[in-house]
């Protein structure tokens, strides 16, 4: 169960390849997860379906790759492994301390837990309060397979993609104008909502995004404001990823 929860959250972290750590607040009844890259591009916002009792308290986990490195390494995740979490108190307060790996050759590797207080300093999350969402859908996994390939060739040439509306359908553009490569495609149809504002949001991270997306398990809002939020449900947990439009 940990090491399932570890994994899910270092794939939808790390994983992006932008995002190097995370804030992670817990209690005896839910366990949170917040994240933003250095760009402040995306804010990543998730819950896991069922609190991790060991998560109890506020810490971080910076360093994600490595993190990976040791759920994947064979020498610590054979059979004979065990992962737990050291919990100590810090500043009066009780919290993770770090993660031992030990694999059946019983020597023990440790990954450090980044403090409560060294979290709140290096670590700020801006407060997402929520946005009037113009138009909500879930994607279809053609849908999703198609920006992808279109984001793959078009991205080495142009960093933005920007959203429109006609008659219900939801139009994905590239391209910045009559001097540049450029395309547009049909992302989804019979669309209830209309964005009466044109905005354009990072190809790069929406492609990493939506890679880890199938039909089903996303959800995609999309706010007049200048917000775009992209919800990805891994079933172990919900993450939302929340990016500011560039005007």
């Amino acid at each position: 169960m940990l090491k399932d929860v570890l994994l899910d959250v270092v794939k939808h972290t790390n994983g992006l390849g932008f995002i190097e750590a995370v804030k992670i607040e817990g209690t005896t009844s839910e366990t949170t997860i917040s994240a933003m890259d250095v760009d402040r591009t995306v804010m990543l916002y998730g819950q896991l379906h069922n609190a991790v009792s060991e998560f109890e308290g506020m810490f971080g986990a910076a360093n994600l790759g490595f993190l990976n490195w040791l759920l994947n390494w064979e020498y610590l995740n054979d059979d004979g492994s065990a992962l737990s979490v050291v919990r100590n108190e810090r500043n009066g307060v009780e919290q993770p301390e770090e993660l031992e790996f030990k694999g059946s050759a019983g020597s023990p590797w440790f990954y450090r837990f980044m403090s409560g207080a060294l979290v709140e300093e290096q670590l700020r999350t801006v407060r997402f309060k929520g946005a009037d969402w113009n138009i909500e859908f879930q994607p279809s996994q053609k849908s999703i397979q198609l920006f992808n390939n279109a984001a793959q060739g078009i991205v080495q040439f142009e960093p933005y993609f920007s959203l429109t509306t006609n008659g219900g359908d939801l139009s994905i553009g590239f391209g910045t104008g009559q001097n540049s490569h450029r395309g547009d495609l049909i992302f989804a149809s019979n669309i209830q909502g209309e964005l009466t504002n044109t905005f354009h949001w990072p190809i790069a991270q929406v492609m990493a995004i939506l890679k880890l997306a199938s039909s089903g398990n996303c959800k995609i809002s999309i706010a007049n404001v200048g917000a775009l939020q992209i919800t990805v449900d891994s079933g172990i947990g919900v993450y939302n990823y929340v990016l500011p439009a560039k005007s």
